[in-house]
């Protein structure tokens, strides 16, 4: 009897702070709160946004780099969230440069760095543009 009352009452607990999290809570209670990120839809002539970066690298190129804890040291979701404060101070990608460097040491060697949202304009829920808007560049040392 008693592991049921245990089983019970821990039940009731999950309960009520998923009820509370989801009349009340933020981000900041996941899993208890809702994931904001998730939690919309895009008007069927909307518009969807998505962030990438790129490098240029010693070896001339231009390529596309993944924005995860493996290749950058950050994820892209962290990037997002302080996208004003890379803006603000473009010289914090030199950071994300500097990881890459140690986590990818294989790769050629990257000389500057793009934070790129991507602009997908849709009509009647189909994509009838896209666009490319940089919004941080610089110049790695």
């Amino acid at each position: 009897m008693t592991g049921r009352a245990v089983r019970l009452a821990a039940a009731g607990a999950v309960l009520a702070l998923l009820g509370y999290g989801t009349v009340a809570g933020t981000d900041d209670l996941f899993p208890f709160g809702p994931m904001v990120q998730y939690a919309f839809s895009v008007p069927p002539d909307g518009e969807i946004r998505s962030l990438f970066m790129e490098a240029d690298t010693a070896a001339g190129t231009r390529v596309e780099i993944p924005i995860e804890p493996y290749h950058v040291g950050i994820r892209r979701a962290e990037l997002e969230g302080q996208l004003g404060r890379y803006i603000g101070d473009p010289s914090l990608l030199q950071e994300l440069a500097e990881a890459h460097a140690r986590l990818r040491p294989a790769e050629p060697r990257i000389t500057g760095l793009h934070v790129i949202t991507r602009v997908i304009t849709l009509r009647d829920r189909r994509p009838a543009r896209t666009h490319d808007v940089e919004r941080v560049s610089w110049p790695v040392r």
